[in-house]
Parts: structure tokens; C-alpha cells; sequence
């Protein structure tokens, strides 16, 4: 294939890929116009990953959730979609077509909630990973393991409120479009999944040795943890595959922007709903900014709590609250009541203050684990 053909190829795939989405769906952000067909285009290769995201569409009624859901149906590889499926009719159904499914479980409600004996929350946590597997008693009382990996789009109306789950996903949220869109019919529209299937072929047989061969030399995207990183490797490494046989690459810096505006929207919510992560998050941030009293490393506890109250907006938080809080977390070393300077009605006097010997190695795990998904918080 020569160079012309090649970027004749891509980019008349790229392009019907992205057909659909324009004409039936609206989202308010734009690139993921581009993020869409990119993982139509990963579940067709998702056997060369290790891990592979999850798309959660979420949203209002009438905000072209199950619209949405229908098209990847249609342009995914092998779909299988369903409505409030049974957990054990799901990792069966991963099980029997290993390396060959893509699920789409529309109605997902039991996933906005967590709960104990959650067997449906178990197979989203685990099937992110090629490793992925879940153990279930069979007939006659055996014990036998499922796979539960592959490529998942997860629809309800709530999103997911388990950061464990959550981090394995690429949140869509939708609204309700302002413009009339054209009707989608998915019966009518068959011929042109189709058709665009029939293009995502060859594109699969050409490219997975590239797609493969680049995976593995990938050398990681600068800011973001493990488990950013692993989510977002096969988009960034698919993306990268079709800069490379575009006339104009932009498709990878668009990625990269995508990624990073969702992690930073993911971390801002995850510390709005959690107070411990506001205050962990906040003293991590704190001792990072200032100079400690000296080189152990110690702060004083009244001036991280003033530091906490204004940067979270917690006007109400207490002084015992932050000192709890730390204790809790087994992240104060030691604490010793030091005289220093304190300014009262424009003066300044010697006081006795509380100063915290700070684990930073402790609070750095803390946080990190935190926004990787982790339980710890």
C-alpha cells in the first residue's frame, strides 16, 4: 500500500466513523466526536492490550444515552447488549467469546450504588485486565474461574459513586440536545454500520502489528498515575497509529487534552464528596507550598488547619477535625507544642502551638491511592 492509499484509507475510515455520531448525538464536548470511533476502532484490536477502558454514559432522560448506546452496538466488534443483565449471564457470556466481546448493559442502575455481595460491581473492577478473572462455585460445588475482560460500555442514569469502579471508566455525560438531531432508527441504519465495519476490517489487519509493536514501546504519558495511564494507553496509542497516516495529525493531542480535562474533573469530584481526601489532599498540598519549622520537617497544626478551611471552603471545619483526621491515617509522626510567633490585633506575641511532624511518604501513598481508585479514603 503506498502512502497515498494509506492516508486515503484512515482518514475515509476516520471520517464515516465519526458520521454517525455527528448526525445522531450531541455532546457538549467536543472531542468526543473523536474519542467515540476511536474506541469503536480499539475493541476491533483489544486483544493486544493488557487493559482496556470502559465507556459510562450517563445522564438525564432523553439525553441520547441508549441512542448512544445503539451506535457502538453498531460499529463495536461483536456486540452484545443488554438490558439490566444478570451478572451471571454476563461473565458467561465474556467467557465463552474470550478476546471477541464487546458488552453494552444498558439500565446499569445497580452500578450507581455500591453494595457488599455485588457480583455485577466484582466483574467491571476486575475485567479492565486481560488477568481478569472471578471465582464462582459451579455444579457439583466446584470451584471455577471466569475471565471477566473486555471492552464494556456501561449506560445508566446516575454514573458510578465507587472510586474503584469509576477509575476504570471514561465518563460521557450527556445532555439533552438543543438542536432537533436527525431521527435514529437502528434497523435503517444497519447498511451504514455495516459498511463502516466492512472499512474497520482492513484497517484492523493492517494496523495491529503497528497498533501492537507501538503498545509495547510506549513510554508512559508524563502526569498521570498507573491507573490513568492504563486506562488511557490503548486511546492514546490507537490515536497515535492514525496521526501517523494522517496529512494533518491532531488526533492524539486532542486525546491528550480529553484525558487530562476528565482526570482533573474526576479529582475535583472525588474530593468534593469525600472530607478526608480534602483535608489529606490539602496537607499534601501544604507542606509542598512552605517551609517547615525545621529539618524534620515540622508544621504548625493551627496554620495547616487555616490553609484547609479557605482552599476546601469549609468554614466550619475544626482544628481537632484536621487533627483527628491525620491521626486517623496514622500520617502525624509527632507532635510537639513549640513557643512561636503569633500575630493578635496587629501585634505579634510567643505562644505555645501544636506543630505536626508530618509522614510525607505516608500522605503522598494516601493521596495517590486515592485518586488511582483505592479504598484506602
Amino acid at each position: 500500500m503506498t502512502d497515498h492509499e494509506e492516508k486515503e484509507m484512515v482518514g475515509g475510515l476516520i471520517e464515516r466513523l465519526r458520521q454517525p455520531f455527528q448526525r445522531y448525538i450531541y455532546f457538549e464536548e467536543p472531542l468526543f466526536y473523536d474519542l467515540c470511533p476511536i474506541y469503536a476502532l480499539m475493541t476491533h484490536v483489544y486483544d493486544v492490550f493488557d487493559e482496556v477502558p470502559y465507556l459510562l454514559i450517563y445522564g438525564p432522560k432523553n439525553s441520547g444515552k441508549s441512542r448512544l448506546g445503539d451506535i457502538l452496538r453498531g460499529l463495536c466488534l461483536n456486540p452484545k447488549k443488554f438490558d439490566d443483565v444478570s451478572a451471571a449471564f454476563l461473565f458467561r457470556t465474556i467467557e465463552e467469546q474470550f478476546l471477541g466481546v464487546t458488552m453494552i448493559v444498558d439500565e446499569a442502575q445497580e452500578l450507581s450504588y455500591r453494595r457488599r455481595d455485588d457480583l455485577l460491581g466484582r466483574i467491571v473492577r476486575s475485567g479492565y485486565r486481560k488477568t481478569g478473572r472471578i471465582g464462582r462455585c459451579g455444579g457439583g460445588l466446584r470451584n471455577t474461574e471466569f475471565t471477566t475482560f473486555c471492552p464494556k460500555v456501561i449506560i445508566n442514569n446516575d454514573g458510578l459513586i465507587d472510586p474503584a469502579t469509576e477509575s476504570r471508566t471514561i465518563p460521557i455525560p450527556m445532555i439533552k440536545s438543543p438542536a432537533r438531531l436527525e431521527r435514529f432508527r437502528f434497523s435503517k441504519a444497519q447498511k451504514e454500520f455495516k459498511e463502516i465495519k466492512d472499512l474497520i476490517g482492513p484497517f484492523s489487519d493492517e494496523y495491529r502489528g503497528a497498533i501492537s509493536d507501538l503498545y509495547d514501546s510506549f513510554q508512559g504519558i508524563d502526569g498521570l498515575s498507573d491507573r490513568d495511564e492504563e486506562i488511557w494507553t490503548p486511546i492514546l496509542v490507537i490515536a497515535e497509529v492514525l496521526d501517523a497516516a494522517l496529512p494533518e495529525p491532531h488526533i492524539k493531542d486532542g486525546m491528550h487534552k480529553l484525558a487530562n480535562k476528565i482526570i482533573l474533573q474526576r479529582k475535583i469530584k472525588q474530593l468534593i464528596e469525600n472530607k478526608d481526601a480534602q483535608i489529606l489532599e490539602s496537607t499534601r498540598t501544604y507542606i509542598e507550598q512552605i517551609e517547615p519549622l525545621d529539618p524534620s520537617g515540622l508544621i504548625v497544626g493551627e496554620e495547616l488547619w487555616r490553609f484547609i478551611k479557605g482552599r476546601c471552603g469549609l468554614p466550619d471545619l475544626k482544628l481537632e477535625t484536621v487533627s483527628r483526621t491525620l491521626n486517623r491515617y496514622a500520617v502525624i509522626k509527632g507532635v510537639r507544642r513549640l513557643r512561636l510567633g503569633k500575630e493578635i490585633k496587629d501585634r505579634e506575641i510567643e505562644v505555645q502551638r501544636s506543630c505536626y511532624l508530618i509522614d510525607r511518604e505516608k500522605l503522598a501513598s494516601l493521596t495517590d491511592e486515592y485518586h488511582d481508585g483505592g479504598d484506602i479514603l
